[in-house]
């Protein structure tokens, strides 16, 4: 406990902590540290996981969201892995990892709410990995001028499909696939035809790969294309997310 030169009171004396603010003296109890739970400080393990596991899946998949995401998008992703750890009954509280969870739970997931990719795209593209670790992507046939939401001041638009295996174990990422899908605005139309995807996954053994999606607008008033996309508006999200075994 310390007096000062002006009379005030500062310090502990107990439980009590004593100190002045402004002209008031203020005693309050001492602060108590928390104790966690064996319960609390595995989920404090399995969140710091999560929290881990969604920082790759952004950089792995930085093509797709630019950086153009919404202000709460770390903390929903980070929520929806989790989310998918926790899917999996079979995962033991503190030792939970992404590769085990239930990663069907991460499709569509928007990495900015402001610019869903279903309100860009009137088509949906599909995913799928099959015993053989065979990624296949499905592009259906679309209209043009029906399927798509064009912006008046884009002159070309890209659909971009990109696939990444992300390596948690050894910390590193892969390129899978990538594919572009260039759209002409000023040529609304006419039908594209379907499109399939297939990639042998086998080299990405002990991975989970990761299919993400973007529409990027483009503006060519000044004689070269210019990115319109921003955080106000940039479609991207993840079409699926599988573990090759």
């Amino acid at each position: 406990m310390k007096i000062a030169t002006n009379g005030a009171i500062r310090g502990l004396a107990g439980n009590l902590v004593a100190r002045k603010i402004g002209n008031q003296q203020i005693l309050q109890s001492r602060p108590r540290k928390a104790k966690q739970t064996m319960a609390t400080k595995k989920a404090s393990i399995d969140f710091g996981q999560a929290s881990n596991a969604g920082g790759f899946v952004r950089s792995a998949l930085s093509d797709t969201h630019l950086d153009l995401y919404d202000s709460n998008m770390v903390g929903r992703l980070n929520g929806q892995i989790l989310r998918a750890m926790r899917a999996n009954p079979d995962q033991i509280p503190g030792k939970m990892c992404l590769q085990h969870g239930k990663l069907n739970r991460l499709a569509n997931f928007q990495f900015n709410e402001k610019s869903n990719t279903q309100d860009y795209l009137n088509f949906d593209i599909e995913s799928s990995l099959n015993e053989n670790n065979l990624l296949a992507i499905e592009i259906p046939k679309f209209k043009k001028d029906r399927d798509i939401t064009f912006l008046d001041a884009a002159g070309k638009m890209i659909v971009i499909i990109n696939a990444m295996a992300i390596d948690f174990a050894k910390a590193d990422y892969h390129i899978v696939s990538y594919t572009e899908i260039e759209i002409n605005c000023t040529q609304l139309k006419g039908w594209r035809e379907a499109e399939r995807i297939e990639v042998d996954c086998t080299p990405f053994v002990g991975c989970v790969v990761f299919v993400g999606l973007s529409v990027l607008y483009f503006n060519n008033s000044r004689g070269r294309d210019l990115l319109i996309n921003s955080r106000a508006l940039h479609p991207a999200s993840i079409v699926g997310a599988f573990n090759v075994a």
